[in-house]
This record gives C-alpha cells, sequence and structure tokens, in this order.
C-alpha cells in the first residue's frame, strides 16, 4: 500500500538569477490525487517530480515541465539615467529589471515623459531586452525642465515604472537684432532661448581688418532669461562691429550667429598725437602736429582746425587737406604769449584740441638818439668812447671756461661777421659779443642775438634799431574811410584806416566819440622802418569822431579825429505825374537835413536798370526819364552824405485808371472787356452781386481782358467790379449797375466804359441795363414810374436831387447833342448813381418819381403830354 508522494519542482529556466525549488511530501494511502503549487514566479518553466512512496520509500517516480504565466515586470529597470542632453533632446539610458521581478520574457520598455509640474504626460515604446536600454527622447522645448520614468515590458505589458527623475534641456541659440545705431553705442536685444535661462552674454568685437588695424573687444552678462537686450556703449565711430549672444543654463550654452553692425560717423574723439612749435620769431612761428589716432577719428579726416589765442583776439585757420599736418602763423605780437590749438575735423565736425602754448620772443626796439632804452638780461647797452657810437653787446654771461657766449644775425639768419657792414660790426668781448654801430648812418632794421641765459637756457632776443624821431611812433595823414558793401545794403559796411611809421605798432586802439570800439587789424607794410596800416571794419550807421591811437613801449601817439557823417532817409516817395515814358517823382527831404548832401534814385524794371544822382538835401523832386512804356518799375530813394548813405525807401508803380466796357447783357449774362491807362497789370478779378443781397462772386485771377458772367438771374440788379493788381497794389473800377433783361428781352449791346482813377471820388457808379437799343447815357433819378420818350439837348448843370432829410446826391449833366436820359434802374430813394455819355438814341423806358418829391428840389419837370421829361 503507497504511505503518500513526494512532489518536488525547481526553475529550471533562470538558474543565474536564482534557484528556486521545493520538495512537499503528501502522506496518504490513495493511489491519486491533485496538489496546488503556490508561490512560484511567473512566467517561469518549472520542472516537477512526483515520486510515488511504498513504506516510506521511493518506488516510482514521474516528472514534468510546466511553465508558469507571464506578468508585468513587478520592479523598475535599474541604474536609470541621462546620457546627454541638447535643446531638444534627452537621451536616457537603463539596466535591467531584477530577473526575479522580469515575470516573463523582457520584451521592450515604455519610457513616460512629459514637461514637469504640467500634469501632462507622453509615452514612447522603445525595442530591447532583459539587458538594458536607451531612449532619445525628442521635439522637446528648450530651456524646460522635463521628467520622466522608464518601465520593463513583457508580453503582458509594462511593469513597475522606475521612480520620477528630472532633467533640464539646453538652451536654444538667440537671434540677435540691432534696435538703434549711434557714434558711440549700439543696441540690440535678441530672441529667447528658452523658459530656464541663467543668463546671456553679450560679445562684441570690432573689425580691424580695415584702414586703423586696432582691434576693440568686450563683453557683457545679463544675468536671468527675462532681459533681452543691452546697450553696448563707448564704441568707436564709423567702425564695423561683429556682436554674438550666448545663451546658458544648466544644461548647456549656445551662442548666436553673429550680427555685423557698423556705428555712424562722429567727430573725431581724440586731439592730434602731437603738437609743437618751430621758427619763433616776434612776428612769426610754425607749428608741426601728429595725425589723430586712427581709432578715435571715426571717419575719415578731411583736414584740421588750428585757433591761435593771445593779445587778446583769436584766429582762425583751417587745413582742408588731410594730409597736411603744419602751417605758419603770422601777424603776432612779440613777447607775447600764444595758445595754440589743433584739432581733426571729419564730415561731422570737428574733434578734440590739443593745445600748445607758445611765447613770442621779445624784441628790444633802440634809436641811436639816446641811452635810456629798454633792454633785458641778454642785451645790454654801453658808450663806446664817443656821444655818437653805441655798442649792443649780446650776453653779459660765459660759458664754464670762460668763452663768452652769443652771437648776432640778420633778419635773414645768416649770421654778422666781424667786419665792418655798413656802418655795424661785430667784435668780440671779453663779457660777449658786441654789435657796434661807428659813425655816420646805421642801416636800420632788426637783428637777432642768440645767447645761453643765466640758468643756462639758450635765448634768442630780436632787437629792431631804427634812427627816425628817436623810435616813437608816428601816424601819417588823416584816418582813411572806404565804404565796403552796396550803396542800397541795408546794413551798410566801412573801413576806416591809419598809417603809423617808425616805431612798432605794439597796441592799437579805435574810438568813436571816446568810446572804445576795437583794436581792428594790423599789416606791416616796411618791416625795415616799421611800417604799418590800421584797419577798423565797422558795419551800421555808426556815424561820429573816430579816432586811431598807436603805441608801443617807447611813446603813444593819437590821430586826428575822422567825423564819418551818416545820410538821413527822406520819406514820402511818390509819382505824381507820368507819362509813357517818364515819372514824376516827389518826397520829404529829412528833418532836420543832417548830413544829407543829396540823393540817389534807382529803378528796376522792363528788364533794365539804373540811378541817378540828385544834388542838394532840400530837393524834393526829380522826372525820372527814358523808361519803357508799358512796364512796371520799382524805384527806390536813399539820402547821400559824404560817407554812409540813408536807408532806402521805395516806391511801385500800380496799375492806373481801369476802364471796363460792356458789349451784351442778356437775362443770364454780362459780358465784359476792360483795360489800364498805364502800369503792368499781373492779373485782373471780376466781382459781382445782387444789388438787394450780400453774397458776392469772383472769378479770378484771370490773364486776359474780357470776360462772361453766366448764370445769372433774369431782370435782377447787379453790381460789378473789375480789379487790377500787380505787386505794387490793386486798383478797382468804378462800380458798374446793370439789369439783366427779362426771359423775353433780347440781348443788348453798350458802348459804355467805367473809368476809376487812385486817389479818385469813391462811391461813383456806371447803371447799364438789358434793353432792344444801345443805352448811351444814364442817370439814376428818384422819378415817378411812368412810361414815355424823350430827347433834348442839355446843359452842363448840378442840381440836388432826393428827397427832404434823405442822403443828398449830385448828378451833374455834360454839354452833348441829341442826349438820352434814360433810368429803368428799380431803386431805393437813398442811392445815387454816375453820368454816362452817350450820343443821340431814344429809347422806351421805366422810371418811378418819388410822390413826396418837393418840386423846388427837382432839378427836372414833366413836359406836357406824351410823358416826356426835359432838363431844366
Amino acid at each position: 500500500m503507497p504511505s503518500g508522494y513526494n512532489i518536488s519542482y525547481r526553475n529550471t529556466e533562470y538558474t543565474d538569477c536564482f534557484t528556486k525549488s521545493n520538495t512537499i511530501s503528501i502522506l496518504t494511502d490513495s493511489l491519486g490525487g491533485n496538489y496546488n503549487i503556490v508561490g512560484l514566479e511567473e512566467g517561469t518553466d518549472y520542472s516537477i517530480t512526483v515520486a510515488l512512496l511504498m513504506d516510506g520509500a521511493v518506488t516510482d517516480r514521474n516528472t514534468v515541465l510546466q511553465a508558469t504565466a507571464e506578468a508585468a515586470p513587478s520592479a523598475p529597470p535599474s541604474e536609470v539615467m541621462v546620457a546627454s542632453v541638447t535643446s531638444s533632446t534627452i537621451t536616457v539610458v537603463w539596466g535591467e529589471v531584477p530577473c526575479i521581478h522580469q515575470n516573463g520574457a523582457i520584451t521592450g520598455y515604455s519610457v513616460q515623459y512629459g514637461v514637469m509640474g504640467s500634469g501632462s504626460t507622453e509615452s514612447m515604446a522603445v525595442d530591447g531586452d532583459s539587458s538594458g536600454g536607451m531612449a532619445t527622447i525628442s521635439g522637446l522645448e528648450a530651456a524646460t525642465m522635463y521628467e520622466y520614468q522608464v518601465a520593463g515590458r513583457t508580453s503582458a505589458g509594462p511593469g513597475e515604472y522606475s521612480s520620477t527623475m528630472t532633467t533640464l534641456t539646453s538652451v536654444r541659440a538667440p537671434t540677435v537684432i540691432d534696435s538703434s545705431v549711434g557714434p558711440f553705442s549700439i543696441s540690440i536685444s535678441w530672441t529667447s532661448s528658452g523658459p530656464v535661462v541663467e543668463r546671456y552674454e553679450v560679445e562684441w568685437q570690432r573689425d580691424s581688418s580695415g584702414v586703423c588695424p586696432d582691434e576693440h573687444m568686450g563683453s557683457a552678462t545679463v544675468s536671468g532669461g527675462s532681459v533681452r537686450s543691452y546697450d553696448i556703449t563707448n564704441l568707436f565711430g564709423d567702425s564695423s562691429y561683429s556682436i554674438r549672444v550666448n545663451a546658458t543654463n544648466a544644461a548647456g550654452s549656445a551662442i548666436s550667429d553673429p550680427l555685423v553692425v557698423s556705428t555712424v560717423e562722429a567727430a573725431p574723439t581724440a586731439p592730434p598725437a602731437s603738437l609743437s612749435s618751430s621758427s619763433v620769431t616776434p612776428s612769426s612761428f610754425s607749428i608741426q602736429w601728429g595725425r589723430v589716432p586712427c581709432i578715435h577719428r571715426n571717419g575719415d579726416i578731411t583736414g584740421y582746425s588750428v585757433l591761435v589765442h593771445g593779445n587778446g583776439s583769436m584766429q582762425m585757420i583751417d587745413i582742408n587737406d588731410p594730409d597736411v599736418l603744419t602751417t605758419d602763423i603770422s601777424g603776432l605780437v612779440s613777447d607775447t604769449m600764444y595758445l595754440v590749438q589743433v584739432a581733426g575735423v571729419n564730415g561731422q565736425g570737428t574733434g578734440v584740441y590739443r593745445d600748445l602754448a607758445v611765447t613770442t620772443p621779445q624784441t628790444v626796439y633802440l634809436n641811436f638818439g639816446g641811452m635810456n632804452l629798454p633792454t633785458n638780461g641778454l642785451v645790454n647797452i654801453s658808450q663806446l668812447g664817443n656821444s655818437t657810437d653805441t655798442g649792443l653787446v649780446c650776453s653779459t654771461d660765459q660759458s664754464t671756461d670762460g668763452t663768452p657766449t652769443g652771437g648776432w644775425f640778420n633778419s635773414d639768419g645768416t649770421m654778422l661777421s666781424t667786419s665792418s657792414s655798413e656802418g655795424f660790426f661785430v667784435s668780440d668781448g671779453s663779457d660777449g659779443v658786441y654789435l657796434l654801430r661807428g659813425s655816420g648812418i646805421p642801416v636800420e632794421g632788426i637783428y637777432t642775438c642768440r645767447a645761453t641765459d643765466s640758468s643756462g637756457n639758450s635765448r634768442t632776443v630780436f632787437v629792431g634799431l631804427y634812427n627816425e624821431q628817436g623810435g616813437e611812433v608816428v601816424i601819417g595823414g588823416e584816418i582813411g574811410f572806404t565804404l565796403v558793401s552796396e550803396l542800397t545794403a541795408e546794413e551798410p559796411q566801412f573801413t576806416l584806416s591809419c598809417n603809423s611809421t617808425d616805431g612798432p605798432a605794439t597796441s592799437v586802439i579805435w574810438t568813436r566819440d571816446a568810446d572804445t570800439v576795437g583794436e581792428g587789424t594790423t599789416v606791416l607794410n616796411d618791416a625795415v622802418a616799421a611800417h604799418y596800416t590800421h584797419t577798423l571794419t565797422v558795419t551800421g550807421r555808426l556815424g561820429g569822431v573816430y579816432v586811431c591811437t598807436v603805441s608801443n613801449s617807447i611813446s603813444t601817439t593819437t590821430s586826428s579825429g575822422q567825423n564819418i557823417e551818416v545820410a538821413s532817409s527822406p520819406t514820402n516817395l511818390m509819382v505824381t505825374q507820368e507819362t509813357p515814358t517818364s515819372f514824376r517823382l516827389s518826397w520829404t527831404p529829412p528833418s532836420p537835413l543832417g548830413d544829407t548832401t543829396g540823393y540817389t534814385i534807382s529803378y528796376t524794371g522792363g528788364g533794365s536798370s539804373g540811378s541817378v544822382n540828385v544834388a542838394g538835401g532840400s530837393t524834393d523832386s526829380f522826372s525820372l526819364t527814358g523808361l519803357d512804356s508799358g512796364e512796371t518799375y520799382t524805384i527806390s530813394l536813399i539820402g547821400r552824405s559824404r560817407h554812409i548813405p540813408s536807408a532806402a525807401i521805395t516806391a511801385q508803380i500800380v496799375p492806373r485808371q481801369v476802364f471796363v466796357s460792356v458789349s451784351s447783357i442778356t437775362a443770364t449774362s454780362i459780358s465784359l472787356s476792360w483795360s489800364v491807362s498805364s502800369g503792368r497789370v499781373a492779373s485782373w478779378e471780376v466781382v459781382w452781386r445782387p444789388t438787394d443781397r450780400g453774397t458776392e462772386s469772383t472769378s479770378g485771377p484771370l490773364s486776359g481782358t474780357t470776360y462772361t458772367i453766366q448764370q445769372l438771374d433774369p431782370s435782377t440788379n447787379y453790381t460789378l467790379t473789375v480789379s487790377a493788381t500787380n505787386v505794387a497794389g490793386t486798383t478797382d473800377s468804378t462800380p458798374i449797375l446793370f439789369s439783366t433783361a427779362s426771359n423775353q428781352a433780347t440781348s443788348s449791346s453798350s458802348e459804355l466804359e467805367s473809368g476809376a482813377t487812385i486817389g479818385g471820388v469813391v462811391g461813383a457808379v456806371l447803371i447799364i441795363a438789358a434793353a432792344t437799343l444801345v443805352l448811351n447815357v444814364a442817370i439814376a433819378l428818384l422819378l415817378r414810374r411812368q412810361r414815355g420818350n424823350y430827347s433834348t439837348s442839355a446843359k452842363r448843370r448840378s442840381e440836388m436831387v432826393g428827397a427832404p432829410g434823405s442822403a443828398a446826391t449830385v448828378l451833374e449833366l455834360s454839354k452833348l447833342s441829341d442826349i438820352t436820359y434814360a433810368s429803368p434802374f428799380q431803386t431805393t430813394s437813398n442811392e445815387a448813381y454816375n453820368v454816362v455819355r452817350g450820343t443821340g438814341r431814344t429809347a422806351e423806358v421805366e422810371y418811378e418819381v418819388p410822390q413826396n418829391l418837393p418840386p423846388s428840389t427837382s432839378s427836372f419837370q414833366p413836359a406836357a403830354g406824351d410823358n416826356t421829361y426835359e432838363p431844366v
């Protein structure tokens, strides 16, 4: 009888990972049975053996192989880590899932990732085996923190994921944009490199391959990723710079492509490299300078600006050649310190000046008539044996070996010899080198003493020797006057000059009515005899007594006064008469006349110009003849004096009388033509309006002399005026009153004319009406409406017509033959009109007679029969 069974099992596949076996003894006398083995690993092959026990001893056994079903891994892969990071990818690697937890054959892995904190994830499947794997997560955002997990996968699906890990993607390269460029700065901005950026680094470098090889580079750090702009300053003008921006975070960095930007040109920011002087004399010296350092030129140097300050004035010298690095400065005063400044110039202006102080040597001026003359430490004067000989000793100092130092030189730089030379000779002495004057007339001029002073410094003294007037300055002749500007200049300019001789002029003062007005300019005409010309330039009508005072260390001399006269301006220049080729001008002379001695009339017009002088300050008229007919002239008048003219007054001839002719009137139009008695007309204008309404219509400016007014209202009263205009003014014709015909009336023509003269009676009016016959004369009478014909002859007379208390109107009748008086114009009792002339015509008319017109005030009485009126 069986006593039981032994059931044993073991893992047959993963012995390298683990071995799991067991033996279970079941005591039973049954010849069969079943048993559940638990605690096995999923997806694992097992060997199961069942042995029969007979009385406790194994008598038979049977073995089978059986695999458990696979399950998802119960542990994550080991050693999950990041292998590499870019701005858009993260590469992750991992090891195997512990074999005891694989729960089947590992066929691949699942990677789960997402932006940290977003709550959203994505998954990707990666093929692999139990040994581990690698995955590159792509399509990521730059500079962004991501979280990810990895799980092994069996046929049952992915198992347990690894713990969450985080990795930051690196930055993307920014793109640089310039926003503004100046001469010394460039402002830039750039695109974002991602959400998580620790800093941006801006780098710039000047292009040194051009004219200036100097390099200039720099960098700056912009912390944090929120600021994406920077102002690069302290750059050099007119230079090309390469700019890049490098973005950095914990994952790495990325640099932009270079942006090449050029700064704009600016004035130089550094002075010339050097500045020195040479050939220094009492009245001149030369200067030399170096170029502006290349990197500070800020553009192409086009020249240099030289300023010389000293003796109370400033001299400006423009050097317009960039390769000229020297200039001579003259017209200076001896023994004077001058400040010289030199700066480079380019297209944007003047740069920084370099300064140099230069002191002109002293000139000792001596005459041979006395001994008490200016000297200095290098030149001593001594009496030599007689009262006529004078000796000049150059340097009283000696060298260390006892040899006298110093020497005498001509003004041209040649050394004077010891032989006699036209009254002078040079001799060595124990205390220096003598310049001796022998008997006779000495040679005047400037001589140079070069010696060493007591401090051992080499010095130069210029000695001027003169023998006229004891060396005193002398002003010869009276002050000269020159009118520099044109006669009609608004602000005249004139120059005054005086001459001085003998002693050198070291100071010049000009005064006007005892008030100082300036130093003017001085020109040396003769260096040997010290002949100078001193000039003062004056702008404006500044009359008065001018005096020139010239001084040097020996004397001061003042010129006689020169009274500069200024004419006063005339007024009220008018044209009083005119012919086709002449004007009669009149004006009001100034009162009082003052310095005015006459007048100059200037005229332009008709393509020609001219001027005429008129004598006499009290003259008040002149006829200007030989003009072109029909031209417009501009006339100016100035007062003249011995020196300065007055300001000009002008007159221009305006169009004179305007004549208007009416050729036809219809119910809706009137045709006009016009002309002027004299004067050129630039344009015409026609203005009209209904008499009972204030609205005006205008046509113009017109260039022709005819016009037809259209679209008028039938049976309506109108007023029109024609104006002529040129640059001198505008003249209006006499107002014309006309009445359009009714729609049934035919057109009419008229030879009526209206003339207006400047300054004439204002308010004269011409009346014209449209009728079937030509109307020659119209008189506005306040008459009662009647109908009739009349024809009569008139004598010249004037009468008052009007109702009592109303404005009286003077009507004038001229002596004519067979005049027809017609008043078809409907009017009010206060309007009055002119008389127009014509020849014998008869017309059928309508007119009104005031009911309250007293017979005594009327010039007209009705005739008996047929409603005909005749003048009394």
